[in-house]
């Protein structure tokens, strides 16, 4: 099959993910598993799918004892499927790419033009008027993780195509627009995920000697960054510097400060700037009172907020889906899909301590224990991997892919005296 339709295929499925449309990226990565189809897995890519699988079958089996709502039930079965399906994708596309470099490349160009469009929509729909964080993020998007990901691989991707262009100064204009384009969302999650995953990167974040040496530092510097929001009152509608102060100590308080539901129930006036915390503590109180702990409501479970509220343009009182992604495996699968959960993330933290064959394998073994600290946070923030926006899973099979391939670079070329 030709390769412009498996580079095609990529752009779709990098699209459709960015388009935050469940159904999209579901039925875009079966089209890319049923046109790239393979009878064989690497084994670890088996073995993290294995694991998803689990996760799946307690929330499924969970939800038909519990419910018989179908609709929800199927809804909640495609949210926990289509992460294996678009990391199946993206080791599929891989796999049939003749230029295995093109899968970063290609993610990072659709990158350069999503920022691109995004910066040159704030410079013309913004001259002359004055600019709030709010204001900024509703207007022009609050997130966009595809961008994210771009960025984090020019950082750390030496031989990308895209950095032999021949143009070196269009190049860094290129990364300069990328760069500004990133920090134009005024978002916390992506900031704390590229901190985070370039830090793990180049191995500031292994627990070793000089890991715990740099954590220390890290403890020390994030101990005096909270005292100084504790002490710090930003304005929220002042400037942006303080909107976004205030988002980040409010984020803070919201990961870490204990909230009163009852309380924050009888004055909603508290309730929107703590939204998230609400969510996790109604999960947390509607489980125990249920007595749910082990395997949790199951598929097509809610939590009810005790008052209805207008989300997407419709008034609704139960919701399916919380930002927290541990709030949100507890409230469909319990302890027990929490346990298989973080499973997974002790896979990708695993690869830190695994030694590669060549320099290629120790390459993404390290990137795959990057993975690992996106893989947290955004399951903290934003639902993690069940969010149709979050690109972690697609790395995942991707680099599965690439680490596969480069054992079997070392084995062609391979001096055949040596058999």
């Amino acid at each position: 099959m030709s390769q412009n339709i498996y580079r095609a295929l990529l752009v779709m499925l990098i699209i459709s993910l960015w388009i935050t449309s469940l159904e999209i990226s579901f039925l875009t990565s079966l089209l890319v598993i049923f046109v790239g189809f393979k009878p064989k897995l690497s084994r670890p890519t088996f073995s993290f799918i294995s694991v998803l699988l689990v996760l799946f079958f307690i929330g499924f089996f969970s939800g038909i004892i519990e419910h018989d709502d179908i609709f929800s039930l199927v809804k909640d079965s495609v949210y926990f499927l289509r992460p294996i399906t678009v990391l199946i994708a993206g080791y599929l596309i891989v796999s049939n790419l003749n230029n295995k470099k093109e899968f970063f490349n290609i993610i990072v160009l659709v990158g350069f033009v999503f920022a691109f469009v995004h910066v040159a929509r704030i410079g013309i729909q913004t001259f002359g008027v004055q600019l709030t964080v709010d204001r900024l993020r509703n207007t022009f998007g609050r997130t966009n993780h595809l961008e994210l990901v771009a960025l984090f691989l020019v950082i750390v991707v030496k031989d990308l195509p895209i950095k032999k262009f021949r143009s070196k100064i269009l190049f860094k204009i290129f990364i300069g627009i990328l760069a500004l384009s990133f920090l134009l969302y005024f978002s916390r999650t992506m900031i704390m995920v590229l901190a985070l995953m370039l830090l793990a990167y180049y191995g500031y974040l292994k627990l070793n000697a000089k890991g715990v040496i740099y954590l220390m530092v890290l403890s020390t510097l994030a101990a005096g960054f909270i005292i100084f929001l504790e002490n710090y009152e930003p304005t929220r509608d002042e400037t942006v510097f303080d909107s976004f102060m205030w988002k980040m100590k409010n984020s803070y308080e919201e990961a870490f400060k204990p909230i009163d539901v009852d309380k924050t129930l009888l004055d909603r006036r508290t309730l929107w700037g703590h939204w998230r915390a609400f969510e996790a503590n109604l999960v947390y109180n509607e489980v125990d009172k249920q007595r749910d702990w082990a395997f949790g409501k199951g598929f097509g479970s809610t939590v009810d907020i005790g008052f209805e509220i207008k989300l997407q343009g419709e008034w609704i009182r139960h919701l399916p889906m919380v930002h927290n992604g541990l709030a949100y495996v507890y409230l469909k699968t319990g302890i027990v899909g929490l346990f298989v959960y973080f499973m997974c993330l002790v896979i990708l933290y695993s690869y830190f301590y695994k030694k590669g064959i060549n320099k290629n394998e120790a390459f993404y073994n390290r990137m795959l224990a990057s993975y690992a600290f996106y893989f947290l946070v955004s399951s903290m923030v934003i639902t993690g991997i069940f969010r149709p926006y979050d690109m972690v899973t697609l790395l995942i099979g991707g680099t599965f892919a690439l680490k596969q391939h480069s054992k079997f670079e070392n084995r062609d070329s391979r001096d055949p005296r040596d058999s």
